[in-house]
């Protein structure tokens, strides 16, 4: 990627609408949630990774990526997470960079970095498809992303507010630009906020602090001897009710996420010790679809197994196992005792790796039980205009147990 020069900073760029309010001058500047940026926006740090998607059915492209001089980015093939009849390997790169100028926008909490993003290099045209889709996705979901500027009619006031914190990662810009393989051809990408990268799915693992490595011991001993269940069990419920509502954030606004699992949930800490000031955020839309009654079903169902394995492999004894998969505990789930829970929490409470996290899900009269249940056995209403459950619901419940449990 280009050096950084001296340009405007994105935000600015960004086109806007300003209009007065009211007798003491008020004024509210609303910025385009998403707009187009340039490689030059941005210098790689490094390469954080590289994620191999399958795809099938061909489909135009219709975003203006800069690609050419007229904008213009041949056709490519539309994207499926679990296709079958797969027509190809697409391959994503994944960076962390920075701005070469930080955005004007202050920072929403004092320790945002708002210097880095992380880059998603799209590569070849395969991979088209899911930058395509993920851009569409942003639009509907930062529709509403405003950015205020307050002042008095005198000018004076706190100026540019910060801008809200969302459930899901903002998407910044997309350009094209050279690939990065230094073959001569080019590729999409996507600049993203910088969430760091700690995915949900390998909090079960990490280790609490410097004790582990001091006292030679690594989860589960280190966890039990060194953080109890209970600093633990903090951390999990505010999990579980931030997955909820990201999720919900999306389908509020008409995206079904498509592909969710424990890799698309940034958490800001593993920290058990840190559970309060946790945020979680979902990402990865390049396999989203507009809501229907069947793609919501598919993202409850998702979200279940991604809840059921944070759960049991957060409280197992053993740790993360084999048998704490989402796919081990979907075939419990859903192959074994379909779906019968009163099946289920027997078989689940005569293994006595799982006790802590029975218990967990008994707390409050077993109403975590009763939440991966509605999760788990969302289905189309028979009308075919709704779902028998949402993630809406399910995150005001998981609030309201929260604060309940942990100020018991």
């Amino acid at each position: 990627m280009a050096s950084p020069v001296a340009r405007a900073s994105p935000i600015a760029r960004t086109r806007a609408r300003t209009r007065a309010n009211g007798r003491h001058g008020r004024r509210e500047t609303v910025a385009r949630a998403l707009d187009p940026a340039e490689a030059d926006d941005f210098e790689i740090l490094s390469r954080l990774a590289t994620v191999t998607l399958r795809t099938r059915e061909a489909a135009p492209a219709s975003l203006a990526w800069r690609s050419g001089e007229d904008g213009s980015v041949e056709s490519v093939v539309s994207s499926s997470s679990t296709a079958r009849d797969a027509l190809g390997d697409a391959r994503v790169n994944v960076y962390a960079a920075r701005w070469a100028v930080e955005p004007s926008t202050p920072k929403a909490t004092a320790n945002e970095d708002r210097s880095t993003v992380m880059l998603k290099e799209y590569a070849g045209v395969d991979a088209a498809a899911f930058a395509e889709t993920e851009v569409r996705a942003y639009e509907r979901l930062l529709e509403d992303d405003e950015v205020d500027i307050v002042v008095d009619k005198y000018g004076r006031g706190p100026g540019m507010l910060p801008r809200r914190r969302l459930p899901v990662a903002r998407l910044v810009g997309y350009f094209s630009s050279a690939a990065m393989d230094g073959q001569g051809g080019r590729s999409l990408w996507t600049a993203q906020e910088w969430h760091g990268v700690r995915m949900l799915g390998e909090y079960p693992r990490a280790e609490q602090g410097e004790t582990s490595r001091a006292m030679g011991f690594w989860p589960p001993v280190q966890r039990v001897r060194d953080q109890p269940t209970k600093a633990r069990a903090r951390y999990v419920r505010r999990a579980v009710e931030q997955c909820l509502a990201g999720v919900w954030f999306a389908h509020e606004r008409g995206v079904a996420h498509g592909a969710i699992d424990g890799s698309t949930f940034l958490c800001s800490t593993f920290m058990d010790s840190k559970a309060d000031d946790l945020e979680v955020r979902l990402i990865n839309f390049g396999c989203s679809s507009l809501c229907t009654p069947e793609s919501v079903v598919v993202d409850l169902k998702a979200l279940a197994a991604t809840l059921t394995e944070l759960i049991f492999s957060a409280f197992s004894s053993r740790g993360t196992a084999e048998s704490t998969t989402a796919e081990a505990l979907r075939r419990v789930f859903v192959d074994i005792h379909d779906l019968d829970f009163a099946r289920i929490r027997a078989y689940c409470e005569e293994e006595p790796d799982w006790s802590d996290a029975c218990d967990f899900l008994a707390e409050s009269g077993g109403e975590y039980w009763e939440l991966l249940k509605e999760l788990w056995r969302a289905e189309e209403l028979m009308d075919g205009y709704g779902v028998t459950t949402s993630a809406g619901d399910l995150a005001e419940r998981a609030g309201y147990l929260r604060e309940l449990l942990n100020d018991y």
